[in-house]
């Protein structure tokens, strides 16, 4: 069983150094988001990547058994988690992998993280916090030395 984690001090980093509330300030889905297509569904990707930064650590799996359009594994990509995706209609996996594939570029990918930085959904890629005599990097992790 894998306790329970909760990233207090990012979550007050990304909040302005105030505790973070319920409520949560980001933009709606963009259009830059759908570039491989639209799903009924579709979360915006500032708050998965929210969700996933306070509540996961680096390198960490993330389920997603319903996935869609894969919003959930582009933002466990981004922020450095492992993600296992599972859907059942054909027209969400391709573009799912669309999606992925469109990452892999390496100025797409930069593109979406200075957009997310910028909507204050991530923290810059310099910021970095201690926690269990560990240093963990929240920004982008393989884009650091």
């Amino acid at each position: 069983m894998i306790p329970h984690y909760y990233n207090y001090e990012l979550m007050k980093q990304l909040n302005g150094n105030k505790q973070m509330t319920d409520v949560w300030r980001l933009p709606a889905i963009a259009r830059w988001e759908k570039s491989c297509g639209k799903h009924p569904t579709q979360k915006p990707l500032g708050v998965l990547t929210r969700l996933i930064q306070a509540s996961t650590k680096p390198g960490a799996w993330i389920l997603d058994p319903f996935s869609g359009s894969s919003t959930t594994g582009i933002a466990a990509n981004l922020l450095g988690r492992r993600y296992l995706g599972l859907e059942i209609e054909e027209e969400f996996l391709s573009m799912s992998k669309a999606r992925r594939e469109e990452i892999e570029n390496e100025g797409i990918r930069n593109n979406y993280l200075e957009r997310l930085t910028n909507a204050k959904a991530i923290l810059p890629p310099d910021y970095s916090y201690v926690a269990d005599e560990m240093e963990l990097n929240y920004g982008v992790p393989w884009l650091q030395e």
